[in-house]
């Protein structure tokens, strides 16, 4: 039994795991079509429902802190799957949204407290840089596959084609888990309330800050993403195929970020990148451009989830920037859950009709407001590190 996450076969069950972490927000796009195409919710129904899970994976990621460090893993992480799994079964043909919503935060608490173990294991690795790229790697992968294959199964079988491929892939995880977890590689946490809540001065709330809002315009432009090309008159496959391929060509977003930002600086780099995002989602207003409906799509939505990817690994860092002790980057999950969440449902506020125009208002104002928070905190950081020499001179 391999029990550390440097072995290749309990790594290859962390990346099964934190790929159905990310599963629902990678798929959110099909999730709301196949709800909108059954017509059983309204549109604000439609934003909560895809709200659910994360806020589930929310509370159980945040929760970590205090726990991950603390418990046996196999036997949490197979039950937290399991849960993910019953509740997706649950979910099938369910039209009550009261019982629909609190399924889909179940199924979230599942899958946060399995993604929570994950992260922390991957963290352990030798090399968590590698183990990390790989994961984001592994996601990618999943998403791609999705956006190719499951439009095909949703127009087969209708939302519950959703869930069942769901849970196709979450049978290989709970799997993987029970053959070959790997265990806590680093002691016991002994950190209590008080000296968590120390690592909180305002640089840390401004970086908190900036990824709630940047996950918070991200997701709610990437929510209705899909509905928007079926708007603008594609089919649904067409869209699914034109997404899939944008994320995966997303991933050089995340293997070019490093490099870009060496020569320009991490928040420059941010910065242009989240520019660049705004302006290909601005693209999707534009009904007299001098390009055929099928290519304004593709090259936007395909811009927009290239610079998502550039853009995240950059904002990660920023806890870093703001703290010298390593654990404020375990809430980098947190706050992108608390972006997921908010951003939905605003969207779903802001539609009228096929009228997608207040959804892309929302994520470039939320872009503009998170890339000035980072570069607020950019100054303060650099005075501060300025300041000993200052003194000295």
């Amino acid at each position: 039994m391999r029990t550390t996450p440097n072995h290749w076969q309990s790594l290859t069950s962390l990346l099964f795991i934190a790929v159905m972490g990310a599963s629902i927000l990678t798929l959110l796009p099909l999730w709301v079509g196949a709800l909108s195409d059954a017509a059983v919710f309204n549109q604000q129904q439609i934003g909560w429902l895809a709200a659910a899970d994360v806020m589930g994976i929310f509370a159980a990621t945040v929760s970590g802190l205090f726990w991950v460090r603390r418990i046996g893993w196999r036997l949490p992480t197979l039950a937290g799957l399991g849960v993910f799994f019953i509740a997706n079964l649950l979910s099938l043909g369910q039209e009550n949204f009261a019982l629909l919503m609190i399924t889909r935060v179940l199924a979230g608490l599942g899958c946060g407290t399995a993604y929570a173990i994950a992260l922390a294991s991957l963290g352990d690795h030798r090399r968590p840089d590698f183990a990390f790229g790989l994961m984001v790697t592994a996601q990618v992968a999943f998403g791609t596959l999705g956006f190719f294959v499951v439009p095909g199964i949703i127009d087969s079988l209708g939302v519950a084609g959703f869930f069942h491929y769901l849970n196709g892939w979450l049978i290989l995880a709970l799997v993987a888990c029970a053959v070959c977890m790997p265990v806590s590689q680093k002691p016991t946490s002994t950190s209590d309330v008080k000296s968590l809540l120390g690592l909180f001065n305002l640089n840390a709330v401004l970086v908190f800050s900036a990824v709630v809002i940047y996950y918070c315009g991200v997701s709610a432009v990437w929510a209705y993403l899909e509905r928007m090309g079926v708007a603008l008159g594609l089919d649904g496959q067409a869209v699914g195929s034109l997404l899939g391929t944008g994320f995966a060509i997303s991933g050089l977003g995340s293997l070019a970020a490093p490099w870009v930002a060496q020569r320009l600086g991490k928040s420059l780099a941010y910065a242009g990148a989240t520019l660049v995002q705004i302006a290909a989602m601005l693209l999707l207003l534009g009904d007299d451009m001098p390009l055929s409906v099928y290519g304004l799509y593709a090259g936007s939505t395909i811009v927009f989830q290239f610079f998502w990817s550039f853009a995240v690994p950059l904002l990660m860092d920023q806890f870093n920037k703001v703290d010298a002790t390593g654990r404020l980057i375990v809430l980098c999950a947190s706050a992108f859950k608390v972006g997921e969440v908010a951003g939905p449902p605003m969207a779903a506020a802001l539609i009228n009709g096929n009228d997608y125009s207040g959804v892309i208002g929302l994520g470039a104002g939320c872009m503009l407001a998170s890339i000035a928070l980072v570069l607020l905190v950019e100054a303060r950081t650099t005075k501060v590190a300025l300041a000993p020499s200052a003194r000295h001179s």
